[in-house]
């Protein structure tokens, strides 16, 4: 048994990302799970004294671009029918979703669980046994620290450190960033098992991203190539009213979202499927080359779900997703608490350095690093990097991602569900009104 677990959502400003979140939530095999909202209140401007520098800089620079405004819709979508649900809010600042984390941390609200999962809107498990696989490998292996694979990256020290300074002519708020970034890792040093941890950071390869998530069709190497082209010359049919498209071309544009969604309502009709079967020979996309999966790393699997530990304290997991156990968090508080590195939440630009710091996380604290394909936080494409986290692309992951278990559709700003596995009409009853 996993013991009790909750799932930690940050969600801020994007009504279809957070429902597709808890749509791919709750069709999950394990339901025994707590759900925790944490909504990001503000457009990101408290006034702190430490922000000073940032406020007088940004009328003249231009502000933080990751910071947007808070959208009330979120909290009309996020209101589930279930015991167990439970809702905060805390102030949107410059330390994004790590800021969220480590408040939800600092106010204790993890301690009663024996497994906490960290994950902003937009986060889809991947498959419907994404939530059972990870418990149990967390339990079968003694994992204490799972990253979202979707996003694996490795930067170079040096690189990283000249974050903004290192393109021709950075304005004094780029200078600014990079020195808070530097302030960050400076605080953490604290401690002096951290530093070494920072000390043992090398600049001796090169950017490297990998992403890990299943195989999903399209599969076919000219499937691919029509759907990489067809995202490339029009990009997100979200913003088709924008730049006034012909109705052929939308139509064009919108095809492959739209196959997505018969596929799964075919195979809802056929009641014989349980999500994707994913091929003996899966692929993964190393620096926007689709590339063998055997040829990159090892994996081991739960459940049909991914895992493979990495020891170099350099990777990290974009999104700053993550399933942590009790025992990770008690020392992981003790730290933050000892060597009041709470401090970073009130620094400009945080949330750039603490991506990193979650990397560096199990070598501080003496765990292994496992990585994950049971996550996938939809952002840009993985060979084209156009964006992708509209409603009709993020209701085509959760249709190719739960083949036949949902069948989700794109309405304005908000995702649909059309039909649903027999087993699931719960979700007619735990999901508000605006999912129907």
């Amino acid at each position: 048994m996993a013991g009790r677990v909750a799932l930690v959502t940050c969600v801020h400003h994007k009504p279809w990302l957070a429902m597709s979140t808890l749509v791919t939530t709750l069709v999950q095999d394990h339901q025994d799970v707590d759900l925790h909202t944490v909504f990001n209140v503000g457009g990101g401007g408290p006034r702190r004294p430490g922000y000073a520098e940032y406020y007088d800089l940004a009328s003249k620079c231009g502000i933080n671009t990751q910071l947007s405004p808070h959208d009330d819709r979120v909290h009309d979508v996020c209101r589930v029918n279930r015991p167990g649900v439970f809702e905060y809010e805390y102030e949107n600042d410059h330390a994004l979703d790590s800021g969220a984390w480590y408040k939800f941390i600092r106010d204790g609200h993890w301690r009663s669980y024996d497994y906490v999962l960290f994950a902003g809107e937009g986060t889809l498990f991947s498959r419907p046994t994404s939530l059972s696989g990870m418990l149990a490998f967390a339990q079968q292996r003694d994992a204490h620290f799972i990253a979202s694979g979707h996003e694996k990256r490795r930067l170079p020290k040096d690189l990283f450190l000249r974050y903004s300074t290192r393109h021709d002519h950075p304005t004094p708020i780029d200078r600014l960033h990079e020195r808070m970034i530097r302030e960050v890792f400076r605080i953490f040093c604290r401690d002096d098992a951290f530093q070494r941890v920072f000390d043992a950071w090398e600049s001796s390869f090169s950017p490297e991203t990998q992403d890990h998530v299943p195989d999903i069709p399209p599969r076919s190497w000219l499937a691919r190539r029509i759907r990489t082209s067809i995202g490339r010359r029009w990009g997100a049919s979200y913003l088709a009213g924008e730049r006034e498209l012909a109705w052929p071309t939308r139509m064009l544009q919108r095809a492959p979202l739209t196959m997505d969604y018969m596929a799964s309502r075919f195979d809802l009709w056929r009641q014989g499927a349980s999500g994707v079967r994913e091929p003996e020979e899966p692929v993964v996309v190393v620096n926007g080359v689709v590339t063998r999966l055997a040829d990159v790393v090892t994996t081991e699997s739960v459940h049909g779900v991914r895992f493979h530990r990495v020891d170099g304290p350099e990777w990290f997991g974009c999104a700053t997703i993550h399933v942590m156990s009790r025992p990770f968090l008690e020392r992981l508080s003790t730290k933050l608490e000892t060597f009041e590195m709470y401090d970073v939440l009130d620094l400009p630009f945080a949330g750039t350095a603490l991506e990193i710091v979650w990397g560096m996380m199990p070598a501080w604290l003496g765990v292994d690093k496992w990585f994950t394909d049971g996550f996938h936080r939809v952002r840009k494409s993985f060979v084209t990097y156009v964006r992708e986290d509209y409603p009709a692309e993020m209701a085509s992951y959760v249709n190719r991602y739960h083949r036949g278990v949902v069948a989700v559709a794109s309405e304005g700003d908000y995702l649909k569900v059309r039909a649903y596995r027999r087993g699931l009409e719960r979700l007619s009853e735990q999901l508000p009104a605006e999912y129907f």
